[in-house]
């Protein structure tokens, strides 16, 4: 199981506009069981408990599977998802999540 002791965050991502809303979401991600939340602490037990990928959407979060992360266009067995701690939100290395972005960016 990843996670094991919690870590302060480093730094909260607050993604807007058009463009972020549809940046970490596609509607082929129905076909998958995502567990939904209105606020962050929630997601991160779950994310912690289960394991998966937290993402943000929509002033939403959500703990998805692998198999959705490769809808999104990402590698869901790249090292940068360890190195952000599988949390798209708070991640515990910003360059990490700077490569996935440029890597979602280039997938859209």
């Amino acid at each position: 199981r990843r996670g094991g002791a919690s870590r302060a965050p480093r730094i909260v991502r607050v993604m807007t506009g058009a463009d972020a809303d549809d940046l970490l979401y596609v509607p082929r991600m129905d076909a998958f069981l995502n567990h939904w939340f209105t606020g962050y602490e929630e997601a991160r037990a779950a994310l912690e408990a289960e394991a998966g990928y937290l993402l943000p959407h929509r002033g939403q979060f959500f703990v998805t599977v692998a198999g959705a992360i490769r809808e999104l266009g990402l590698d869901p067995d790249d090292p940068d998802w360890e190195r952000i701690g599988w949390d798209w939100v708070r991640p515990a290395d910003p360059a990490a999540l700077e490569r996935l972005e440029l890597k979602r960016e280039v997938a859209r």
